[in-house]
């Protein structure tokens, strides 16, 4: 029983639980509420509530739950127990509303036809133009910046798909949680669920059509490689004694960053750069055959990236399970942070085959170095497990329903 001295919450009951909504066997659940005298109107949480102060007298009474929901004002707030299973029950049931709007379509990912095409032909072909800009007398450099623009505008709808796929999931988790705790919520929830479902994977389709597989398949390969020989090459002469010491901190910035990152290792070096640029300063001397040998070197890096994807090019695909993180919403300041890589982010949306999206829970199949590097070396931001469908005898969505009930993280209804 939940206890009757905790702290009251003030909830809006009258806004939250309409005549639709399953209330199981809180139904039964006794509220104290006023209403006139007459015993006619409204029923009221506030005994100061505009709507009763006409009434020449009021009265207190006890009403249960499924009866007070087709009585009861939209405006007042009823006092609830902090701990009563019905404060509880009205969050999930807010949850579960809140995927209303969450279906609706969002302006910020309402791009034509046109403009999703050309972002896909664009990328398709790397982050940047692939045209050189052309050095000119005043020492400046000259641009095609129409064509800079166009991998701009390209760049960004991918970002904002991503961000939407993501913030659409973090809806759908919290209602599967909801009906998780009440499981009678299931047949309201259902309807409301598959809607959210299908925008979901509006949002997962438009993003992988702007990514690039084999961008993809070459990083995830990188954490798989040995730190290389970085004796120093002629070119790196400006550094002085530091440069063994810069080149192995540029080695590790590179790997780390390559690594997490949903572009091609050829567009992706700014982090092995930065090195360079820290470690020069303001010095000019030497700088150009640095930044030159870099880039010699880092080709060098992709090279070995692209042997090792090149030895297992021949392997079978692997069917995979992950569980799916929500976005993580700083409390006290606000800000947002996505516990999945943009890499991991990237083989969800290019890989998966299946998704019970309420438990989080997706199918991928993905190419043989990917799912070892998921596999072998695991992730911190989501569980991961091989299904074997030739073992289980299961198709892939039964398997994988299997796999979250034994998981214990959601019960199916």
């Amino acid at each position: 029983m939940p206890s009757t001295t905790s702290a009251l919450r003030s909830v809006r009951l009258g806004q939250l639980l309409d005549a639709d909504v399953p209330l199981g066997p809180l139904g039964d659940t006794h509220l104290t509420c006023h209403t006139p005298s007459s015993g006619k109107g409204k029923l009221h949480g506030d005994p100061g509530c505009s709507m009763l102060r006409s009434s020449h007298a009021t009265q207190s009474i006890r009403v249960v739950l499924r009866e007070a929901v087709h009585k009861w004002c939209s405006n007042c707030r009823w006092p609830i127990p902090a701990d009563s299973p019905l404060l509880a029950f009205v969050s999930a049931v807010a949850a579960v509303t809140d995927l209303k709007s969450a279906s609706e379509p969002s302006p910020d990912t309402d791009f034509d036809e046109t403009e999703e095409l050309d972002a896909a032909s664009a990328l398709a072909t790397g982050e940047y133009p692939q045209q050189e800009c052309r050095a000119t007398d005043d020492d400046t450099d000259e641009c095609d910046q129409e064509a800079w623009d166009r991998f701009e505008q390209a760049r960004l709808i991918r970002e904002r798909h991503h961000y939407h796929w993501r913030y659409l999931h973090g809806y759908m988790l919290k209602s599967g949680e909801a009906v998780a705790a009440f499981p009678w919520l299931h047949p309201w929830a259902a309807p409301l669920q598959e809607a959210l479902a299908a925008a979901i994977e509006r949002e997962r389709s438009a993003l992988a059509d702007l990514l690039r597989p084999s961008a993809l398949l070459e990083t995830a390969a990188v954490p798989f490689l040995s730190e290389p020989e970085l004796t120093p090459r002629p070119g790196f002469a400006g550094l002085g004694a530091d440069a063994e010491h810069i080149l192995r901190r540029t080695w590790s910035s590179w790997q780390d960053k390559a690594a997490r990152s949903w572009t091609a290792l050829e567009d992706d070096n700014f982090a092995a750069s930065s090195v360079l640029y820290d470690a020069f300063g303001r010095r000019r001397k030497g700088r150009d055959e640095a930044f030159a040998a870099l880039d010699a070197l880092v080709a060098d890096w992709i090279v070995l990236a692209q042997k090792m994807v090149a030895e297992h090019s021949n392997a079978p695909r692997q069917l995979v399970a992950v569980k799916v993180p929500a976005v993580e919403q700083d409390a006290t300041y606000g800000h947002r942070r996505d516990p999945l890589s943009p890499w991991e982010a990237g083989i969800i949306a290019t890989y998966q085959v299946t998704a019970i999206w309420p438990a989080g829970a997706v199918a991928l199949l993905l190419p043989h170095l990917i799912a070892e590097r998921l596999l072998m070396s695991g992730s911190n931001s989501m569980s991961v497990t091989r299904l074997d469908l030739e073992e289980s005898g299961l198709p892939v969505n039964a398997l994988l329903r299997h796999w979250v009930t034994a998981d214990g993280a959601h019960k199916e209804p």
